[in-house]
C-alpha cells in the first residue's frame, strides 16, 4: 500500500540489529517491461474524474468485478487532521471505490463511491461479497463496509483502543466461512504494539474490540533461508497481507525486507521470516500475491495478474501462458519491479521491469480444469 509517512518505519532493522542494505538503484523506463515469457498491457478502464493513485484492487469472486480503491492523495491520517502538521490545508479528505466491469470492452465504471479518508485496504469478504476497506494507515483508522449490489456503505471509526497507536493498512478474511479478519496496524508508535490485530465480532460505531495477533517485536522467529531461530526480529513497518494456499497469514514488512508467514500458534515454527534479495541485495516489497484467487478460492495455471502503479496513475494486466502452481508475486516498489518470489531462498526474479511505483496486486484465475464429458468433443 501506499505509504505516506510511518513513525516506525525509518528505522530500517533489520535482523540481528545490522542495518538494512541499500536498494538497488534503477533508472524508471518510460514505460514498463515485461520479460518473457510474461506480457503486460494497460488496463482499458477509464477512472472518473477526480480519482486519481488507484492502490489496493480486488476481484469479484465471479472474476466480472476489479474493485479499486483510489487514494487521491488524501490525508493519511483521517479528515479530521487536515489542517494540522500531519495534513497541510488543502489536502484532500475522500478517497474513491470504483468497481470495474471486466466483461465489457473496454471495461466499464459500474460504481462509483466515495469513501472518507484515505483508502488503503480492500479485500472481499468471500462469504457475502460485501466490499471491505481500511482508511488511514497513520492514524485514525477506519473501516468502511460496501455492499457490492447496491454501493451502500457504512463507516466504522475512528476506532480508540489501547492496541492501536497508528493507523490500517490491510485486510484479509480467513478461518471457517471467512469469519475472522485480520487487520495490519501500521504506523505504531513503537513495536511493543501488535502489528497484526483480529477483529473480535463485527465492527461497532463504539467499543468495537480487537485482539493481538502478532506483536511488533516477536519473541522468536525462524528464518526460512538459513534455517535458524531469531530473538532480535522488528516489524518495523508492517504493509500488505494474504492468505497463502496453507490458510497462513503472509505480511510485507518494508522495514526489513522480508515476508512474515504467521501460522497457528501450535505450529512447528509459529513465525516464519523471509528474507527478500534481489541482485544480492535486500529488496523491500508492496503487495505479495499468490496463483489463487482469495474471493472464490479457484486456483489455476492461467489467468492475469492485476498491478497498479500508483504514482503513474496506471493499471496494468500482466499474463504468461503458465502460471505454474502456488507461484508467489510481490511489487518490489523502490526499484519498479514486479517480481517472482522463491520462498525457499528469499531469491526474487523481475518479470517486469520499468513501472514508477507498483503497489496493488491481484491475480484473477481463469478457467482450465479439463472436463471429461468435453474430452474429444468440439
Amino acid at each position: 500500500m501506499l505509504k505516506a509517512n510511518s513513525r516506525v518505519g525509518s528505522l530500517l532493522i533489520a535482523a540481528g540489529g545490522a542495518a538494512a542494505m541499500a536498494l538497488r538503484p534503477v533508472a524508471v523506463k518510460a514505460q514498463p517491461v515485461a520479460v518473457a515469457p510474461y506480457s503486460i498491457t494497460t488496463f482499458a478502464g477509464v477512472p472518473p474524474t477526480g480519482a486519481s493513485q488507484p492502490d489496493d484492487i480486488a476481484l469479484s469472486a465471479d472474476g466480472t468485478a476489479l474493485w479499486v480503491g483510489y487514494g487521491n492523495g488524501a490525508c493519511t491520517f483521517g479528515p479530521s487532521e487536515i489542517g494540522t502538521t500531519n495534513c497541510p490545508t488543502g489536502t484532500p479528505a475522500d478517497s474513491n471505490l470504483v468497481e470495474y466491469d471486466i466483461t465489457t470492452t473496454p471495461p466499464s465504471v459500474k460504481q462509483n463511491i466515495t469513501i472518507p479518508g484515505h483508502l488503503d485496504g480492500l479485500k472481499i469478504n468471500p462469504e457475502t461479497g460485501d466490499v471491505w476497506t481500511t482508511q488511514d494507515e497513520d492514524g485514525n483508522p477506519m473501516i468502511a463496509i460496501t455492499k457490492s449490489k447496491s454501493g451502500k456503505t457504512k463507516q466504522y471509526g475512528p476506532f480508540t483502543s489501547s492496541l492501536i497507536t497508528g493507523g490500517f493498512d490491510d485486510i484479509v478474511f480467513a478461518g471457517p466461512k471467512d469469519k475472522d479478519l485480520f487487520i495490519t496496524a501500521s504506523s505504531q508508535t513503537d513495536t511493543t504494539t501488535p502489528v497484526i490485530l483480529e477483529l473480535v465480532g463485527k465492527p461497532k460505531k463504539k467499543d468495537t474490540v480487537f485482539t493481538s495477533v502478532v506483536p511488533g517485536a516477536p519473541a522468536s522467529v525462524w528464518n526460512v533461508v538459513t534455517n535458524a531461530a531469531e530473538t532480535t526480529d522488528t516489524i518495523g513497518d508492517p504493509d500488505s497481507q494474504t492468505i497463502d494456499p496453507a490458510g497462513e497469514l503472509v505480511l510485507d514488512n518494508r522495514s526489513d525486507d522480508s515476508l512474515y508467514i504467521v501460522r497457528n500458534a501450535g505450529a512447528t515454527n509459529p513465525i516464519l521470516r523471509v528474507p527478500l534479495t534481489l541482485d544480492g541485495a535486500p529488496v523491500e516489497v508492496d503487495d505479495t500475491v499468490f496463483t489463487y484467487s482469495l474471493t472464490s478460492g479457484t486456483f489455476s495455471t492461467a489467468g492475469n495478474l492485476y498491478v497498479t502503479d500508483t504514482s503513474a496513475n496506471v493499471i496494468y494486466v500482466i499474463t504468461k501462458p503458465y502460471f505454474a502452481a502456488n507461484e508467489v508475486y510481490s511489487n518490489a516498489v523502490n526499484v519498479g519491479d514486479v517480481v517472482l518470489d522463491d520462498l525457499n531462498s528469499g531469491t526474487v526474479t523481475p518479470v517486469v521491469t520499468g513501472l514508477a511505483a507498483p503497489h496493488g496486486m491481484v491475480f484473477g484465475p481463469s478457467a482450465v480444469a479439463i472436463d471429461p464429458a468435453t474430452v474429444g468433443k468440439k
